[in-house]
């Protein structure tokens, strides 16, 4: 529970377009009271004049009124309040007859600015300012004194407040970048001035790519303003200057977890994240990586999503968030018939699972169940899994290939990537022992492998013939990973079953069978169940991952990120110890000769800060899976690093 029980005015110019800027600074508990105020200028231009009738004590004065019946803990004036303008000691004078005239503290967005930036001991700061360059540099003179050295500064030159507000938190990150890039200065912090930015979302990114602190002015108000009541103030995920992260806990994991886990395989000492926006993660001593495994390709829309949190607190306010496997929920009703619509008519059943790997399982029992049969067919270099049924089924064992001999009895053939790969291997066994085929037509984890089209077309004809399921492990190419919905788009060959799972729930632990009325019907109610199999929460987070997929252009950015890959990483292929690189969609992979020179690059990387993901059959393969609805700064920015961490190991 939140501690922070204060009542705070805040004193809005008539404008008021960002308010929700704020709301996502304040503390849970803040009664945050706004009201409205004019200077009765007789334009809504950000001109001197305007500014300074604004920050007259008469209208301050006038506007605080209203106030007058509450009991507050603290007041704060909107940035168009501008006490900058008439410099230091005009705002001083502002401040001290406001606070007799209120009987509360008192605090403006510059004086805020300057108090945290003298606070944290920045000399020297980089300041971006939406109004005119005379009005910045009337700024940059109230900051000097404040003994506070502007090295540069950028003026966006925007007329009135509609203006700023138009200004998209990622068109702005764009012009901050470059911007900073071009400064070639040796700032301590970042300033973004002017109250009319909306530039929460992107803090943690610019930080990331700039290693600079960012400041803005709601922020330092916000901030100011809490402290001003006597409590103490910080907030994770909007930045250096706000957060609170607390070392310590790897001790703690290091002498508790198993040591079958991955967690310590790349490294001894890795990050401990406690805060994740987009595609960033901060750990925490507060660094920041930029994250391109997503999870395992499971968190499709990148972290801290804030309409995905909407979705699943919308279901959570709604009081279910657990169901059991013997009831149903409306959520999960308009799932399945969302989900529909992506599918081919023939594929009309469903049954629900807690994860890919429990999906696997339900797969291979269901083919059984409507066989009787107890073989399948496998491939070389195959993942379905970690469970028993899902490594019997899978090429790649791994380290727990000494746990066989595995059930059910698996053949496996070697994936067949070029032309006529099966050629008469599929006439060897006996079609009437055989449960079912199972393929991942895109291979992942064995490091991005492409089956070859005619094969399987061939298997498809085979499995039709003899009835036997024709099952496609879409765990981690499923929901247009690869550019299109399913993987097996690509190919033009439909399966019998389809198994899902990873970023199915965009984060949320879920997995799922999608199969025929046949096969999933054919045995009886009850025969396979799991307490957890999709819950109502990771429900409602797929129905809204469906309605991004449909409504907001996702597959078109995964076909532009897919052409930035390409443009990105095509000559990586001409460094030393680099085999190959390929790609399809928003997955990538750098092949090494060796697992330890792959393994070598994704430390460095992780030091540099990126996060990659590990596979190829040998783990030689670098995999680059970031979040679908990544900005293409953000994926220009984590290639160069790469290029660096990888010209580093040779």
């Amino acid at each position: 529970m939140s501690k922070f029980k204060k009542n705070i005015g805040f004193l809005w110019p008539c404008d008021g377009l960002n308010d929700s800027e704020y709301w996502e600074f304040l503390p849970k508990d803040v009664r945050w009271l706004t009201t409205r105020y004019s200077a009765n200028t007789d334009t809504e231009e950000l001109t001197d004049k305007n500014l300074e009738q604004y920050a007259s004590l008469e209208v301050l004065e006038k506007a605080a009124n209203i106030f007058k019946p509450l009991d507050l803990d603290a007041i704060a004036c909107g940035d168009h309040a501008a006490s900058f303008i008439l410099g230091r000691s005009h705002e001083e004078y502002l401040i001290k007859k406001l606070q007799q005239h209120t009987g509360c503290p008192v605090t403006f967005p510059s004086k805020a600015i300057a108090k945290l930036i003298n606070y944290k001991n920045c000399q020297n700061i980089l300041l971006v300012s939406p109004y005119s360059k005379n009005i910045t540099q009337k700024f940059v003179t109230y900051l000097e004194e404040c003994e506070i050295t502007t090295i540069a500064s950028i003026s966006l030159e925007a007329s009135d407040e509609v203006q700023i507000n138009s200004l998209s938190p990622s068109g702005l990150a764009r012009i901050i970048s470059e911007f900073v890039e071009n400064s070639n200065a040796n700032a301590d912090l970042l300033v973004i001035a002017g109250g009319g930015l909306s530039f929460s979302e992107e803090i943690i990114r610019v930080e990331t790519i700039l290693d600079l602190p960012v400041l803005t002015a709601v922020g330092a108000l916000v901030k100011d303003a809490i402290e001003l009541t006597g409590e103490n103030y910080t907030k994770n995920g909007l930045g250096r200057i706000f957060s609170n992260q607390k070392s310590g806990k790897l001790k703690k994991l290091k002498g508790k977890l198993s040591s079958g886990t991955k967690n310590f395989s790349l490294t001894d000492k890795p990050p401990i994240f406690e805060t994740g926006v987009g595609a960033v993660l901060v750990d925490d001593k507060s660094n920041t990586y930029f994250d391109f495994a997503s999870g395992s390709g499971t968190t499709a829309l990148g972290h801290g999503n804030k309409s995905l949190l909407d979705a699943v607190q919308e279901q959570l306010r709604a009081g279910i968030f657990h169901i059991g496997p013997h009831f149903n929920t409306g959520i999960q009703a308009d799932f399945y018939s969302e989900l529909s619509s992506f599918l081919p008519p023939e594929l009309s059943r469903f049954h629900p699972s807690i994860s890919g790997s429990e999906a696997a399982e339900i797969a291979i029992k269901s083919a059984m169940h409507f066989t009787g049969a107890k073989q399948f067919l496998g491939f070389s270099g195959g993942y379905h899994g970690r469970t028993l049924g899902a490594l019997a089924v899978s090429g790649e064992k791994g380290k727990n290939a000494s746990l066989g001999p595995f059930h059910p009895k698996a053949h496996i053939l070697p994936f067949p990537e070029k032309r006529n790969g099966l050629s008469e291997t599929l006439e060897k066994y006996d079609e009437k022992q055989l449960a079912g085929v199972i393929i991942e037509p895109i291979q992942a984890t064995a490091g991005l492998k492409f089956v070859d089209k005619q094969s399987l077309i061939k298997l498809r004809e085979f499995t039709a013939k003899n009835k036997i399921p024709l099952i496609f492990d879409e765990t981690f190419t499923g929901f247009c990973r690869t550019g299109k919905m399913f993987g097996y788009q690509h190919f033009d060959v439909k399966p019998d079953i389809i198994i899902l799972g990873k970023a199915l729930s965009a984060g949320f632990p879920a997995g799922l069978v999608i199969s025929t009325e046949e096969i999933l019907t054919f045995w009886e109610k009850g025969t396979q169940s799991s307490t957890f199999q999709l819950n109502p929460v990771a429900a409602a987070a797929s129905v809204f991952f469906l309605d991004q997929i449909r409504n907001h252009g996702l597959l078109k950015n995964i076909s532009m990120q897919s052409e930035q890959f390409n443009n990105l990483l095509k000559d990586f292929v001409d460094f030393k110890n680099v085999i190959d690189v390929r790609g399809i969609g928003s997955f990538w992979v750098i092949e090494f000769s060796s697992s330890d020179l792959n393994k070598n690059a994704r430390k460095m990387a992780l030091q540099n800060g990126l996060i990659t993901w590990e596979c190829g059959e040998f783990g030689e393969c670098l995999g680059l899976v970031p979040p679908l609805n990544m900005e293409p700064y953000i994926i220009e920015h984590a290639c160069s690093i790469l290029r660096k961490s990888i010209l580093e190991i040779s």
